[in-house]
């Protein structure tokens, strides 16, 4: 990728998950190959079985970035639910249980850019045309305890880790964090779709 690269970001809601499915699937399965060869959990069934999950919610959206019109990443979420929030394991914030609002908090379920365009602001791009158009006052994510550098980058991005949760007995653990969206909707959250990568 050159300095002089574009990179085209493609808003999407339910209607459209049949359209984008197998694109999704695909980069998915490039991003994730080293990780499903030796976790089931990562393995492209169990996330097709998750995508087909989360883009069921009539709040789904996603954003598919774009460049030279090669898709370079992605990422999607839907609101979550009260009981998300009721199921969180240690909590680390105390007012983890204010959380439990629903339609007032977006879940980030994913974010992924493909190896050739990483470290040049292309999933911070992405992150912030997703949620620039979310109605919800906050976010949420989840990261893997065992990755710490990526957790760093959430805390960079104004995240802050509230609680832990595995949301499936063979999952890995992971720290659930929130950003709160009200403060970033302006100059550094701009709703055009094409900025320089």
């Amino acid at each position: 990728m050159t300095s002089a690269s574009v990179l085209t970001t493609t808003h999407y809601g339910p209607q459209h998950a049949t359209e984008i499915r197998q694109q999704l699937i695909d980069v998915y399965a490039e991003v994730y190959a080293a990780e499903a060869k030796t976790d089931p959990f990562f393995s492209v069934p169990r996330f097709t079985e998750r995508l087909d999950r989360h883009c069921s919610n009539p709040g789904w959206s996603c954003v598919v970035g774009e460049i030279d019109g090669e898709i370079v990443g992605y990422a999607y979420g839907r609101p979550d639910s009260e009981q998300e929030w009721r199921e969180m394991d240690t909590v680390i914030s105390s007012d983890v249980r204010e959380y439990g609002v629903g339609a007032d908090m977006f879940g980030l379920c994913e974010i992924m850019v493909r190896t050739a365009w990483r470290g040049a602001g292309v999933a911070r791009a992405i992150h912030n045309d997703l949620m620039s158009e979310r109605p919800e006052s906050r976010a949420s994510l989840l990261v893997e305890r065992d990755h710490p550098r990526v957790r760093a980058t959430y805390d960079r991005w104004g995240y802050r880790a509230v609680a832990t949760s595995r949301p499936s007995p063979d999952a890995p653990w992971y720290d659930a964090m929130v950003l709160d969206l009200r403060p970033a909707a302006g100059p550094d959250m701009p709703a055009d779709t094409a900025r320089t990568a």
